[in-house]
């Protein structure tokens, strides 16, 4: 993947999105002292390249998904990709990673509770049968979830 170029004008940019995603434009602008349709234009090739992505996160704990979990699965090696396609169609499934160590596959999984966690460990897993085997580990508390990241060149 090439790498993007971003400046310090995109960084600002992103970081103040990162601290409020609803920003207006105008304020941003007028903090960095430049025109609204500059930040407006900015903003568009961050999104259209992809290097911005601007979403609501939920809090699953307030919304009733009372259960998260990391679920490591070995995969037939072939399969990766197969087996990522089907865990994406599984709302379930909030996070997929490919990693090394003792997972091909690390996925994070959100449900209203543990039986619905084994529902799914042992009803919707199955019917992906390359899957050789997984190991579950209950969250039991999140102690950081951030979403900003500081892009350095």
């Amino acid at each position: 993947m090439p790498r993007v170029e971003i400046d310090e004008i995109d960084r600002k940019i992103i970081q103040m999105l990162q601290n409020d995603g609803r920003v207006p434009f105008l304020t941003i602008a007028n903090q960095l002292g430049l025109a609204e349709g500059t930040i407006r234009r900015r903003v568009a090739r961050l999104l259209d390249e992809r290097i911005l992505e601007i979403v609501g996160v939920t809090d699953p704990q307030k919304v009733g998904m009372h259960t998260v979990a990391i679920v490591g699965l070995n995969v037939e090696r072939r399969r990766i990709e197969d087996t990522i396609e089907r865990l994406r169609q599984m709302p379930e499934v909030r996070y997929i990673a490919v990693a090394t160590g003792m997972y091909d596959i690390i996925t994070e999984i959100v449900v209203p509770s543990n039986d619905a966690l084994l529902e799914f460990l042992i009803a919707k897993l199955n019917e992906i049968p390359w899957i050789m085997n997984t190991g579950t580990s209950l969250v039991l508390k999140i102690a950081k979830q951030d979403f900003a990241w500081n892009p350095h060149d």
